[in-house]
């Protein structure tokens, strides 16, 4: 840092990283750890300040993961005696002699006393050596249900997925109990209804978050200008707003321009862009399972750039990129609710927090159990391509909140989890209008006037759609028979967007796969919807899908070379070939079915 720039810094005014950038600190050697040694611990307790706490080593325990080691020790003082080692204390630095030996980072469920594991701070240094590179993309499996535990997703398109997460060394026992793992993160969230929890709650527990629910706490001039120093507490912003969420920890170490903190994984995402923010501490809650840190979140210091098995990096001064979401609620009761907020960009934060935040918007206002049905449109601007819109609606009795949700957010999920790495989101708009009633219609049967036709002639369709209450309406569509379409059989399918676009996946009879983002726009874009009706026309015969285009009715020759050995991974072959399909009209309903008549084409 130039004298110039502290003195611009000191010239407005006293900021956390004047006071924060400290001479070069020495560490304790791990070797040198051993059992009976006394240290000193710090961590916030209330406000800003940093507090001390008694620390005494147990011992070190080798080997906990690959190259990782644990060093075990009791920890006591006043406070520490009445709360034990509670959530938002990863990350509390220890020293012995005056030189720094890690972060208090783990501790024991249902433990009677204070005994908590420490990460060797040569460890949380060394893991983030490495040049940085390119962000790395999480490993994924497609488990949607698992992920917000929710029983089905029947209306929402195949493709969400979750991730691998690494939650650190964990030492398990009988039913866990005794079991050595890393500190709960509170996950401070405002503007948030309790019910909204509910179907992400398993989800949060998985990631090592422990909810606590709260206001915006005002913050005064002592705890905004207090600095930034080892112990003091802090928060990851994940969303801001109308609505925030924030997950605290404490700094363990600060050298230069880099913070480390928390001593365990976030999320062990890799290298990542969240926001780093200062955060003062309103008071720790005393409870019998796990004590926890309630904090204030202050404002945004830095970016975390890094998230790994030892701890986290931040940077100082560094913006990380948000994305900017616009959500208005038309409510059952004729009303407007807007709510503006920005979550943060990560491939599988972000599709999750958009996700949460709709599910909190709907139940704000709308009921979480009993007839329901949500209308949903979505509208994703990509910088230098064209705008994704999504539509979708959900009806029924108990989860159409939290459908709502993750149909909103599995766009999102599409783009970010697609492999290119050009894409960026500059803002989600989504629109709800909520009706407290369901709304839902079975596709009952379907009837076809004639059994022969000729080319260019029309067929008359109808379709008969079944209510929940037995009532059956009926509607007649005429169809055109393509030109120059061979002699021979015709399938004519009627059925839901959502249940041939399942079908077409499970057969792989899909005519599109993308290749760059403005396929995959466009593939997104082309979404069935669920509200509609779609007639194909098809025949059962052999294809190919050649560079993302369908190429249908090719004869066996090029068949057999598109699938030699020498094109393989090129070609993509099909069974089924689509000649035409009509979208029918929206509904008022919900509708599920499908069904498959058979024509004669006449030559």
């Amino acid at each position: 840092m130039t004298a110039e720039r502290i003195l611009a810094l000191v010239g407005g005014g006293l900021c956390w990283w004047t006071l924060a950038a400290a001479q070069p600190l020495e560490f304790f050697p791990l070797s040198s750890v051993k059992p009976g040694l006394h240290g000193v611990g710090k961590t916030v307790f209330q406000g800003a300040a940093v507090e001390d706490f008694h620390v005494e080593i147990l011992g070190v325990l080798e080997k906990v993961g690959p190259q990782q080691s644990i060093i075990l020790a009791r920890l006591s003082g006043e406070k520490v005696d009445q709360y034990g080692v509670f959530a938002g204390m990863s990350g509390s630095p220890v020293y012995i002699d005056g030189k720094l030996v890690g972060a208090v980072a783990y501790a024991f469920t249902f433990a009677t006393a204070p005994i908590a594991g420490i990460t060797p701070i040569q460890e949380m240094v060394d893991v983030f050596k490495e040049h940085p590179g390119i962000p790395i993309r999480l490993t994924r499996r497609s488990t949607p249900a698992s992920l917000y535990d929710i029983d089905s997703l029947r209306q929402v398109p195949d493709g969400w997925r979750t991730a691998e997460l690494d939650p650190g060394p964990a030492f398990p026992s009988m039913h866990g109990v005794g079991r050595l793992q890393p500190i709960q993160m509170p996950l401070n969230l405002s503007g948030f209804s309790r019910s909204a929890l509910g179907p992400f709650s398993g989800t949060l527990n998985a990631l090592n978050f422990m909810p606590a629910f709260g206001g915006a706490a005002a913050a005064g001039d002592e705890w905004r200008n207090a600095p930034l120093v080892p112990g003091s507490t802090v928060a990851v912003q994940l969303v801001r707003g109308d609505m925030e969420v924030s997950a605290s920890g404490t700094v363990t170490h600060i050298n230069g321009d880099r913070i480390y903190a928390f001593g365990h994984p976030f999320l062990s995402v890799g290298y990542t862009d969240l926001p780093l923010a200062k955060a003062a501490v309103l008071g720790v809650v005393p409870t019998l399972m796990v004590s926890q840190k309630l904090s204030a979140t202050l404002e945004t210091v830095g970016a975390i750039r890094q998230d790994r098995s030892t701890g986290i990096l931040g940077m100082k001064g560094e913006t990380p990129r948000m994305i900017p979401v616009n959500l208005r609620l038309a409510t059952s009761r004729g009303e407007s609710r807007e709510f503006r907020y920005e979550v943060v960009t990560d491939s599988f934060l972000t599709p999750f927090l958009v996700a949460f935040t709709v599910q909190n918007s709907i139940v704000s206002s709308e009921r979480s159990i009993g007839g329901q049905t949500l209308r949903l449109k979505c509208r994703i601007a990509l910088k230098g391509f064209p705008e994704v819109t999504f539509e979708n609606s959900v009806s029924n009795l108990l989860s159409s909140s939290a459908i709502a949700g993750v149909a909103a957010a599995a766009p999102v999920d599409f783009l970010l989890t697609s492999g290119f790495d050009d894409i960026v989101m500059e803002r989600i708009d989504v629109e709800i209008a909520a009706f407290e009633s369901t709304r839902e219609a079975v596709l009952d049967k379907v009837w076809q006037d004639v059994a022969e036709a000729r080319p260019g002639e029309e067929v008359g369709i109808t379709v008969f759609l079944r209510k929940p209450n037995g009532e059956v309406t009926s509607e007649k569509y005429p169809v055109r028979i393509p030109d120059g379409m061979t002699p021979g059989p015709l399938k004519i399918m009627v059925g839901d967007g959502i249940t041939i676009t399942r079908q077409d996946a499970r057969a792989e009879t899909a005519e599109f796969i993308p290749r760059n983002v403005g396929q995959l726009v466009r593939a997104i874009n082309n979404l069935k919807k669920n509200d509609r009706l779609y007639i194909r026309l098809f025949r059962e015969q052999q294809g190919a899908v050649i560079g993302g285009q369908g190429l249908p009715g090719l004869p066996p020759s090029l068949l057999a070379l598109y699938d030699s050995k020498k094109t393989s991974g090129d070609v993509q072959p099909i069974k089924h070939v689509v000649f035409v399909e009509h979208e029918l009209p929206a509904t008022e309903f919900v509708i599920t079915g499908q069904r498959v008549i058979e024509i004669n084409i006449k030559g």
